[in-house]
């Protein structure tokens, strides 16, 4: 039973920290102070300057994100309110403060005392097809899948260093890719325009070049 109650603890534990850092993630402000530094900026800075810089200006990168109020949104409802009656007599219950955004609570002892009364209930209370181990691993499935065709939302959008592929096919790095294209086309209009002035002005001075000479022709012969 030891082992059962270590094991949900730190279930709690670990899904409270996630709760806590999506939701961070979410209320954080950017500093629009802070830009992303471009290499000459870089040059003239130090490596610990440079990662002060960054930390800042990366800091509130996600405010607001669409994918993330999904998933807090999501993980609220990790015990359906169906079950939040029973999971309270089981020692686990969601906070009633709203600034916790939906963390888990777990009294060892009640939990303790339910495992030891009727194990059987217990263990389906968590491993039915709307528990709340169920419904964790759906949500997580859901996010942060890294098998097979359909990867998780968060995947999809930014990919994940533990599905290889996706680093090269997701949602942010098409619109990376995108805004490059627009650069590269942006810069090719420019050189043309470019060129065409400098075509235009060397043509004109070719011109006033000529019309000096004249000038001075003309000049020379007295009128």
């Amino acid at each position: 039973s030891e082992k059962i109650v270590s094991a949900i603890s730190d279930m709690v534990k670990e899904y409270n920290e996630i709760v806590e850092l999506v939701n961070k993630q979410l209320s954080t402000r950017p500093d629009r102070d802070y830009f992303p530094l471009t290499d000459e900026q870089k040059k003239e800075m130090s490596e610990s300057e440079i990662k002060l810089w960054e930390e800042k200006a990366q800091a509130g990168i996600l405010f607001g994100s669409s994918e993330l109020r999904q998933l807090s949104d999501d993980l609220r409802w990790i015990i359906s309110p169906a079950d939040q009656q029973a999971m309270e007599a089981l020692g686990i219950s969601v906070s009633e403060s709203w600034q916790d955004n939906g963390k888990l609570a777990f009294d060892e002892n009640k939990f303790k005392a339910a495992l030891e009364k009727d194990p059987d209930a217990v263990k389906a209370a968590f491993t039915k097809d709307n528990g709340i181990a169920a419904n964790l691993k759906n949500t997580m499935n859901k996010y942060v899948n890294t098998l097979g065709a359909t990867k998780g939302i968060l995947i999809e959008k930014a990919g994940s260093t533990h599905a290889p592929l996706s680093l090269l096919n997701n949602s942010l790095k098409t619109e990376i890719d995108d805004v490059d294209k627009i650069l590269e086309n942006l810069k090719a209009r420019l050189k043309s325009e470019q060129d065409r002035y400098i075509s235009q002005f060397t043509q004109l001075e070719t011109l006033i070049s000529q019309m000096n000479s004249q000038s001075s022709y003309l000049s020379g012969m007295g009128f």
